[in-house]
């Protein structure tokens, strides 16, 4: 093999024996920039990730029942009010119920509020979990379980951990509710020409450093929601430009801060996080993680009304010097009489007027109390101007960035801890990563 060559197997051992070279993408960039030319026998693994909304989730759960009900066969099935799909043929001695639930399905008793996304975070935070059973005899059947109790709690993706989106701005002036549509991409109808939104965790995405399709492929070993999970495959609606993968893992061991729902003004949605680590084999891959910087990114703005892409701008612009979390200023809060309007539109429901503060373990830094606190009492960490944690000069404005619908703090997070489990030896690539390195060979 050429000394510009490495294997899986050489990997594994010197990450076994703890003498890998592991970067997490925020590091291997940063050296990128600095001007260092890696070789390939500079570094062993980049670890990439992303967080973000991910739509494409669902999760396969089976619920301990009385045996009688999974007799008499049920017609609806809600958790915390959320409706799932039960088996149509449930195994009648069990005392289980095979049931899939959506992340996107909202709660009949919270709608708007409460959804699918929620529901997976309640689960993998260990709450008690309502369960009502409408039978087809018409019995009503209440009862509960806790994740403890489940023999089985495992998510499927069909799309998550998208390679890019479009950004956002009312560009065509629909000014009323009804000429500027509710959007998932959004909290509220957008200012006219004075409020993007934009998603993407840019370079720290997987897809977007494997543009050729070189090292993600099913079966690879990665983690979801700092779980390990596999790669079954590229998802729904995935396209050579506009990638997504289809994924799967255990819900046991998933940690719910890198989770959970998300409101916006078009319904509720999930979120989800993916680390992806990229072997570094061979002088292509290692190009692509080279090539891979935000300012090389394209960042389509489009408009909200048509999601007609109308200017470019790049990641740089959306990423370059941005503030990643949110802060409170307390003395500034001028205690609205009526309705705390950051509270209000916070999709992760992290702020509470009341107490004054943000639950950081929520807080998704959208920024969109920001643009909606009167008081200006939220802002991004750092010089940004009020009402907004960023902003983007295109189509001849500076427009402030009001809304983010990607999470890259908690993104960079997940990236360095699948480094350090890696460096101990405790997550080695898998025999997927070998057919990696015979295609590449």
């Amino acid at each position: 093999m050429a000394k510009n060559e490495k294997t899986i197997s050489e990997i594994n051992e010197r990450m076994r024996r703890g003498e890998a070279v592991i970067m997490t993408a925020m590091e291997f960039k940063r050296e990128v920039r600095s001007g260092y030319r890696f070789k390939v026998s500079d570094v062993d693994v980049v670890t990439t990730a992303t967080r973000g909304l991910m739509s494409g989730t669902s999760a396969m759960l089976v619920l301990p029942v009385e045996e009688s009900c999974a007799r008499k066969g049920i017609d609806t099935l809600l958790l915390n009010g959320v409706p799932c799909w039960p088996c149509i043929n449930p195994a009648e001695d069990s005392g289980t119920i095979e049931t899939v639930v959506y992340g996107t399905t909202e709660s009949i008793d919270h709608e708007g509020h409460y959804g699918g996304g929620h529901l997976l975070r309640d689960i993998v935070e260990r709450k008690e979990i309502q369960v009502e059973i409408l039978t087809k005899e018409g019995n009503r059947i209440i009862t509960s379980f806790t994740l403890d109790q489940l023999k089985f709690a495992r998510m499927y993706s069909f799309r998550n951990a998208f390679q890019n989106y479009y950004s956002f701005v009312n560009i065509k002036n629909h000014r009323s509710y009804r000429e500027n549509p509710h959007s998932i991409f959004a909290c509220r109808p957008l200012p006219v020409m004075s409020g993007m939104t934009c998603s993407g965790c840019g370079e720290f995405n997987p897809l977007e450093n494997d543009p050729y399709s070189k090292v993600l492929r099913a079966g690879m070993k990665i983690l979801v929601n700092k779980t390990p999970g596999v790669v079954i495959g590229y998802g729904t609606r995935s396209s050579p430009k506009m990638r997504n993968l289809s994924l799967a893992a255990d819900m046991f061991e998933m940690d719910p801060e890198f989770m959970g729902g998300f409101r916006t003004s078009g319904g509720v949605e999930v979120i989800n996080s993916v680390a992806v680590p990229f072997p570094v084999l061979n002088q292509d891959i290692l190009n692509d993680l080279v090539q891979c910087l935000d300012e090389n990114i394209p960042l389509h703005i489009a408009d909200i009304g048509d999601r007609i892409p109308l200017a470019e701008a790049t990641y740089a612009d959306l990423w370059s010097g941005a503030k990643l979390e949110v802060e409170f200023d307390p003395s500034r809060c001028i205690c609205c009489s009526f309705k705390c309007a950051a509270e209000y539109y916070c999709p992760m429901q992290a702020i509470s007027w009341r107490d004054k503060k943000i639950d950081e373990k929520l807080c998704f830094g959208c920024g969109a109390c920001t643009a909606n606190c009167p008081g200006g009492a939220f802002m991004g960490k750092g010089d940004v101007p009020r009402g907004s944690i960023g902003r983007i000069y295109v189509l001849d404005s500076e427009i402030p960035v009001i809304f983010r619908l990607s999470n890259r703090h908690r993104a960079q997070i997940l990236a360095e801890y699948l480094k350090e489990i890696m460096a101990k030896g405790e997550f080695l690539l898998n025999d997927a990563d070998m057919e990696l390195e015979h295609q590449n060979s």
